[in-house]
């Protein structure tokens, strides 16, 4: 298990990578990337550290995981780094040859040291604690709500990536994890990035903070779905998605009046029920907002789930026995998204937002807006709506298209980090064109029946379901938003 010495000496460690230059921009000029290499990848980024330099030293040591000779490691390492090394239990050495135990990766200008991927074929696989590079982690922290609040939890901390993220908008952060290797991790991290507002407690679920509420919980659970406990940082313990329902169960009891729980998630879908009506039974006094992805069917989820971890102490189970385990529960799909909830002890809505393309850069902005529209039309009756004033979003974007029948249309696209787009043809276009900030939305009903020669009455329905639709997709925004 990695060790946590004195603060000082963390510093100074923090000290030498920041002045060789292991940091996101360097390591990209460099090598091509900041972080550890994908498949493929491997070769090329040997290549481009083969020159024996102390960075490329470090880079082979923590970004590659590839071997180092003792000499070199002495040589080229200053003998305080290489101490604090050994003390904290960074290094492995076999005879004259080192490797890292971790890898360290830089996100943004914050770094996060993570078991080294080769343990993944040793005894120690099971309680591997994930890197900050990967796509859920990285997935949430885009996605996460940035106001400043007092009290954050993040709930299964593994390498503290989502704590350390809070903590700058966080008067106080909460870690917890029930692996004690995951939160020395975060408490080595919290350290390396001299971060001293974060406090970390062993425990499962909500059991450590006892009756304590917070402002905002952000979770990367082990969500995964199927018969394999293999890896504890990623195999849902429980039947198809029941941890992540008894999560969703739990946590209203934990959060302010008004305070959100953000959890990455997957659930299924089975036979003869809905997906919505299972996630709805989940939540209570809470609105919800659920960012969905694309779901996966139980074999490509199976092939998926069994593929993405190697190593030569890795048994996931073979794709038979996950398919089987699908058939035996009636699985028809597996959806992937985020739960947004939020406290809210009067009535209370879900709101399903369809996600079209992977998120790539921060968007907790657009998931305050989306929730904040929903609010406006919850609030909304046919009459209230038509008195409201909307505009067209500030980031909207417009492309004519052609359909192979020739028939002229648009594509909408919003670029506000959730990827949001529409194909609309040329009618729904001049109508959504009418909203200037100026017209109420019963001006541009009646401005449209009027350039359409159309009965206004029969119009007005089918035109405010469509207002609808654009406010709540973010391509109508109320003026109150301004």
């Amino acid at each position: 298990m990695i060790q946590l010495p004195e603060q000082s000496r963390v510093y100074e460690f923090r000290v030498f990578l920041d002045a060789c230059g292991y940091n996101t921009e360097q390591l990209t000029q460099r090598i091509g990337r900041a972080r550890p290499p994908a498949q493929g990848e491997e070769q090329q980024m040997f290549d481009d550290s083969r020159e024996i330099t102390v960075l490329n030293v470090l880079v082979r040591l923590f970004l590659l995981g590839a071997p180092v000779d003792r000499d070199t490691v002495t040589e080229f390492l200053p003998d305080l780094v290489v101490s604090f090394c050994n003390d904290a239990g960074l290094l492995h050495y076999d005879g004259d040859i080192v490797t890292g135990r971790v890898v360290i990766i830089p996100v943004e200008d914050l770094l996060f040291a993570s078991d080294a991927f080769w343990i993944l074929g040793t005894g120690e696989a099971r309680d591997f604690v994930l890197p900050a590079s990967t796509h859920s982690a990285n997935f949430l922290r885009y996605l996460t709500l940035r106001d400043h609040v007092d009290d954050t939890l993040d709930l299964g901390c593994g390498c503290g990536i989502h704590a350390l993220f809070a903590a700058r908008h966080s008067t106080r952060v909460t870690a917890t994890d029930i692996s004690p290797q995951a939160i020395a991790y975060t408490r080595f991290n919290a350290l390396l990035n001299d971060i001293h507002n974060v406090d970390c407690i062993e425990g499962s679920l909500f059991e450590p903070i006892a009756d304590r509420r917070f402002d905002l919980i952000v979770s990367n659970p082990p969500f995964v779905i199927g018969p394999s406990e293999t890896f504890a940082y990623r195999d849902n313990p429980l039947e198809l998605d029941e941890f992540c329902r008894i999560l969703v169960g739990q946590a209203p009891r934990y959060l302010k009046e008004g305070a959100h729980l953000q959890m990455l998630c997957e659930w299924v879908e089975v036979e003869g029920e809905s997906w919505v009506d299972r996630i709805s039974n989940w939540i209570t006094a809470c609105d919800a907002w659920v960012l969905h992805a694309t779901p996966l069917s139980p074999a490509s989820y199976a092939k998926q789930r069994t593929s993405d971890l190697s190593g030569e102490s890795v048994n996931a189970g073979s794709q038979q026995e996950w398919i089987a385990y699908f058939d035996r529960h009636q699985v028809r799909a597996v959806h992937p998204g985020m739960l947004v909830l939020r406290r809210n002890d009067a009535a209370n809505w879900l709101h399903v937002h369809n996600l079209p393309a992977d998120i790539t850069e921060p968007a907790g902005a657009a998931v305050a807006r989306g929730i904040a529209a929903v609010d406006f039309l919850e609030a909304c009756d046919d009459e209230a709506l038509l008195a409201a004033t909307l505009r067209l979003a500030d980031d909207l974007e417009a492309e004519q298209t052609q359909s192979e029948g020739g028939i002229a249309g648009v594509r909408l696209r919003l670029d506000n980090g959730l990827s949001t787009e529409a194909d609309i043809d040329g009618g729904v276009a001049a109508f959504l064109n009418l909203f200037n900030g100026k017209r109420t939305v019963g001006d541009s009903v009646g401005e449209f029946a009027r350039v359409a020669d159309a009965d206004i009455e029969q119009l007005t329905g089918d035109l405010l379901s469509i207002v609808r639709v654009f406010v709540s997709r973010g391509f109508l925004v109320p003026h109150e938003f301004e």
